[in-house]
């Protein structure tokens, strides 16, 4: 397995100091890290997208572990939907030219899943988007890794359902091992139930804050990738279990300054690693 830096664990400095792909994949070099994984969300426009990654990965002798899209397809609006379903369409084709390994994907945001119609309807508009995106990731040779985020999926058994009912080589997962625990599932159950269709992994840490409130006992709050209550390590077995040899993105999502928990967190990270 390979190490790599999602953009998103830069993302307050990214804005803050003007950050530019270049200077993204110079951090995570200094860092000692080989991939790095950017954002379309943070970078904006696909126009000319293209041009600065290579010449970022280029000039810093990085490898692109992949790119993540940001799209939610849980949208009633049929206009909107078809602007999400646009935009990771015009995203792929970048994705295409420089030849990413993996393109992360979201099905949608899903504020009540426990309503049942509310539910069926977001599974088919996101079965619907996913089956048209799918057909150009098809054509342009590219893998889309469904993430477990944001409500629909977010269980481990909840991708592996729509990854089958797409029924495509070219839908995969990305699997969040910190996003499980916020539907009530342990991040390395999660793990070990996707492995199998992995074609990413986001590693990420999050506290439980007990809350009898509650569905499952608990909420969430970031943590650095190593201080939380996700086990790390199981994840890691789970995915070695299972054959995987792909990327390890870290994800920092914690409210320590970045400058100080991204570099704590790939310490963590290359520690628990050895070996794998």
């Amino acid at each position: 397995m390979k190490k790599a830096i999602c953009h998103y664990s830069f993302h307050r400095q990214y804005k803050a100091e003007g950050w530019t792909p270049l200077r993204l994949a110079e951090e995570v070099a200094r860092l000692g890290v080989e991939g790095v994984d950017f954002h379309a969300g943070l970078l904006g426009s696909s126009e000319g997208a293209t041009e600065q990654i290579r010449s970022a990965i280029e000039q810093t002798q990085r490898t692109l572990s992949g790119l993540s899209l940001s799209n939610n397809f849980n949208q009633a609006d049929p206009d909107e939907l078809r602007k999400q379903i646009d935009t990771v369409k015009q995203w792929l084709a970048v994705g295409a030219e420089l030849g990413a390994p993996v393109m992360r994907i979201f099905g949608g945001h899903l504020r009540n899943r426990y309503d049942p119609q509310a539910r069926r309807e977001a599974r088919r508009r996101v079965l619907d988007a996913l089956g048209q995106v799918v057909e150009d990731a098809e054509k342009y040779g590219v893998v889309l890794a469904l993430e477990n985020h944001g409500g629909l999926p977010c269980t481990g058994e909840e991708q592996v359902e729509i990854i089958q009912a797409v029924d495509s080589e070219h839908l995969r997962a990305t699997i969040d091992v910190g996003n499980y625990m916020s539907c009530g599932q342990e991040g390395h159950i999660g793990t070990q139930i996707t492995a199998p269709f992995a074609a990413y992994v986001h590693f990420k840490d999050y506290h439980k804050v007990m809350d009898s409130g509650a569905l499952w006992g608990w909420q969430t709050r970031p943590a650095t990738v190593g201080q939380g209550d996700v086990d790390l390590y199981a994840c890691l077995v789970a995915l070695k279990a299972a054959g995987y040899d792909g990327f390890i993105a870290l994800e920092y999502e914690g409210t320590d300054d970045e400058g100080i928990g991204v570099p704590q967190s790939v310490a963590f990270m290359n520690e628990v690693m050895a070996g794998f």
